[in-house]
């Protein structure tokens, strides 16, 4: 009597006996019988639904790291996929032929990551930041996929492209690096937690520009009366910083949340500005995106008013300036100083034209700082001077008041900070994830992947 061998497992069954509680599996995947799946202590795999995955393909968990892939994703031959940090791949995505993952790599081997010169391949450890491919995205074939990049709803990535830098939804993107060709009326997709960046504004009543404020006045369709009275409910920020941190950003990149601090303080000089700055990282421990600084009109304008012990001199305010600047680099991955708009008719003209002069000397000193701390400067006197020089009859059309701006200044000012943004991709190179020291990304990254792993682990 010939024996029946016991039916070999499924490459599922394998998987689950090898891998155990470290593995969520979903139902009806098709998976190869040389998938290769290696999972390290602390780490954890989720496959969804529905999951395809071709011949060939690898996926490595490193300790400590999450690889989430969702239902009906689709992977095609001999694709890598390896995590350190994290990797969400989204549902309904689709990763073609030899697609390469990797949120990690090499720290470079310079002295301080390699103290004693040893001459292996890991001495110097590694960096990493995750990788999210949003629902329905597709990468092509050879599409390789570096640390700290998020890939869009529905964005299309052509072949062999390097993904170094993060992708909008709904765009075709390619090239090396890969880089935007057109957007596209993208099909609805599950929503992923959507990136979000902290921006921080530090200055004057140029940037915290308060109005008085009343629902009815805003309401159109229940205006006051001509001649009736309404009553102040309170004060509201308007200006150039609201308008671009309300409105341009998030109607150029709707994809991104944007958590928004105007500590902007009417009269505030450098001297107030500093300590605003020391008590918003005393009290809230904020870590900044982006961060926008700009005073010295204040310095400048006591010493003029004859409130000598508030005026804030130059040596002084310089100090103040590169202590913040130093401070603001260690929590702050982009900052940007922006220049004084110069003073209206607030006095005689030859007083103006005095303050002015000072006030440029100030404007330069920041130009130098910002240069000296790795720092964008955004200089708005010369476009805002120019708009004055050229509006014919109406000269003083930009303040309201020889020193607060006017809606039309405030326009020069939010134009120029576009420019900027656009002019070195600012918003778009934010939207990546910093690269951090191995155990440094787990710790920073590993709630973006909590809810991919079991309960409790």
């Amino acid at each position: 009597m010939t024996s029946t061998p016991p039916p070999r497992p499924s490459v599922a069954e394998r998987l689950l006996a090898e891998h155990g509680p470290a593995l969520t599996l979903g139902d009806d995947c098709d998976l190869p019988d040389d998938l290769q799946v290696e999972i390290d202590p602390g780490a954890h795999l989720t496959l969804g639904h529905r999951v395809s995955i071709r011949r060939g393909s690898t996926i490595q968990v490193h300790r400590g790291a999450t690889v989430a892939i969702g239902d009906d994703v689709a992977i095609g031959e001999h694709t890598f996929i390896s995590a350190m940090a994290g990797i969400r791949i989204g549902t309904g995505a689709a990763l073609s032929n030899m697609v390469d993952l990797h949120d990690h790599n090499h720290r470079a081997r310079t002295a301080e990551h390699v103290p004693t010169g040893q001459l292996v391949p890991w001495a110097s450890g590694f960096e990493a930041a995750p990788i999210i491919i949003e629902p329905g995205a597709i990468l092509s074939n050879k599409v390789t996929v570096t640390a700290g990049v998020r890939i869009g709803a529905n964005a299309l990535v052509g072949a062999n492209a390097m993904v170094s830098h993060s992708i909008a939804p709904d765009t075709v993107a390619t090239g090396v690096p890969a880089t935007s060709r057109r957007t596209f009326d993208g099909a609805p997709a599950p929503r992923e937690e959507p990136r979000t960046l902290t921006v921080g504004f530090f200055g004057t009543s140029i940037m915290e520009h308060l109005e008085a404020f009343n629902a009815q006045m805003t309401t159109q369709a229940n205006l006051p009366a001509i001649g009736s009275k309404v009553t102040v409910e309170g004060w509201a920020q308007r200006g150039w910083v609201h308008r671009l941190a309300r409105l341009s950003l998030r109607a150029a990149w709707p994809h991104i949340a944007f958590d928004i601090h105007n500590h902007g303080e009417g009269g505030a000089t450098s001297r107030d500005i500093a300590k605003i700055v020391e008590a918003d990282r005393a009290t809230t421990g904020a870590d900044y995106d982006l961060v926008f600084l700009g005073w010295g009109i204040n310095d400048v304008w006591r010493r003029f008013q004859g409130r000598t012990a508030e005026a804030v001199d130059l040596d002084e305010y310089t100090r103040h300036l590169n202590a913040m600047l130093g401070q603001l680099s260690g929590y702050t991955r982009r900052i940007v100083v922006v220049s004084e708009t110069p003073f209206g008719p607030v006095e005689d003209p030859d007083t103006v034209t005095a303050m002015n002069q000072e006030l440029a000397r100030y404007n330069a000193a920041a130009r130098a700082a910002a240069a000296a701390h790795g720092a964008l400067f955004l200089d708005v006197w010369a476009p805002f001077t120019a708009a004055a020089r050229y509006l014919t009859g109406e000269p003083d059309a930009l303040w309201s008041d020889g020193v607060h701006l006017s809606e039309l200044g405030d326009t020069v000012l939010l134009q120029q900070a576009e420019r900027l943004l656009a002019e070195h991709r600012i918003v778009e190179k934010l939207q990546d994830y910093p690269l951090l020291e191995r155990d440094a990304a787990l710790t920073a990254y590993g709630p973006i992947f909590a809810r991919h792993r079991p309960s409790g682990d």
